[in-house]
């Protein structure tokens, strides 16, 4: 007879089997109290309609700062004058075309280069080893952090809506391998690249070439271009000339999330993940009422429902996510929707 799996799970076999007989292997968790939080940047939003006014002023005329709410922390990269990029607090939000910083050292920018917003939320470098499966938990989720639209902690799977133009060049994206890099022929001179970023291409016939979600390595000159180097998982990157044009951010989504925390390097780790369907249900106490997981491990734990980073094979605009409520434990929604996240690391 085969071995029970270590998923953590108690199996139940039913009466006419072995009887009314529960095995398997505990859950056992290790708490490792890292000391401190760490800052997590999640993309938010990008455009090349933002412009800086002295002393605490920042608008854009592309209409897009609605959800930059008071109290959010927001780091921007890419502005020219270095004055006007940093972490900054918001004093007053919530208004499509501008919004005001505590901090008055902000200083005069027109609009005309990309420049990126970022929501930064601080979360503990607490981790939980669970010593059956291997894995590593960061000990919190996104809840109640001041990331996504609400900043409440809400992020989507991916959204079209939520990608933004950060270069638009008509065949002068290549693909180089190996490498893995996206090269802008003559970009040498761009700044709107940043490493951690997840972003993606379009107009190459490759398809895996166009898939989102591919972290900035790093982005350098190179003998009069821009080499961006993606770290693109356990995908494969097929090289391809010049004929791509547009490279989007994607924003406010679980991935920019898991990002954020890799860096920040989050407890010290730079591979953190977004769990996958199985890893979520393995946390799961199936006994208890709620199916909340080890409340010693993982203290504050939300009832809400988590995303998974499975992609629903017979409909993928649908993604995986497993609710902690005691109610339906795993079902598929629009990837566009928000929901929670937790992060996980494969040691």
């Amino acid at each position: 007879m085969a071995a029970i799996l270590k998923t953590g799970q108690i199996a139940c076999y039913s009466i006419g089997d072995d009887g009314d007989v529960e095995a398997g292997v505990d859950k056992a968790y290790t708490v490792i109290a890292t000391a401190g939080n760490t800052d997590i940047e999640v993309a938010h939003y990008a455009n090349n309609g933002i412009s800086f006014v002295a002393p605490n002023t920042v608008n854009d005329a592309g209409a897009g700062l609605v959800t930059i709410l008071a109290t959010d922390r927001i780091r921007i990269k890419g502005a020219v004058n270095p004055a006007n990029n940093g972490v900054f607090n918001v004093l007053a939000g919530g208004v499509a075309g501008t919004f005001t910083t505590v901090q008055n050292t902000i200083v005069n920018e027109g609009a005309g280069t990309v420049v990126s917003l970022y929501k930064v939320a601080a979360l503990s470098n607490e981790v939980v080893q669970d010593t059956k499966t291997g894995l590593m938990w960061a000990r919190y989720t996104s809840n109640g952090l001041r990331v996504g639209v609400l900043s409440t902690g809400l992020l989507n799977w991916y959204d079209v809506a939520t990608r933004f133009t950060i270069y638009a060049g008509a065949n002068t994206v290549s693909v180089i391998m190996p490498g893995n890099i996206f090269r802008i022929t003559g970009g040498a001179a761009l700044t709107q690249f940043h490493a951690g970023d997840c972003i993606m291409a379009a107009g190459f016939a490759n398809a895996v070439n166009l898939l989102p979600n591919y972290y900035v390595v790093s982005a350098v000159a190179n003998a009069g271009n821009l080499d961006i180097t993606v770290n693109p998982g356990n995908e494969v990157l097929i090289g391809e000339g010049a004929v791509g044009d547009t490279i989007y951010l994607n924003c406010r989504s679980i991935y920019n999330y898991a990002a954020g925390a890799n860096g920040g390097a989050l407890s010290t780790y730079t591979d953190w993940v977004p769990p996958n369907d199985a890893e979520l249900v393995m946390l799961m106490h199936q006994e208890a009422p709620n199916n909340l997981p080890d409340a010693i491990a993982f203290p504050g734990w939300s009832t809400g429902y988590h995303w998974s980073s499975t992609t629903r094979a017979s409909n993928t605009i649908h993604a995986v996510m497993s609710s902690f409520s005691g109610a339906e434990h795993m079902i598929t929604i629009l990837k566009t929707s928000a929901f929670l996240t937790a992060l996980v690391r494969h040691p």
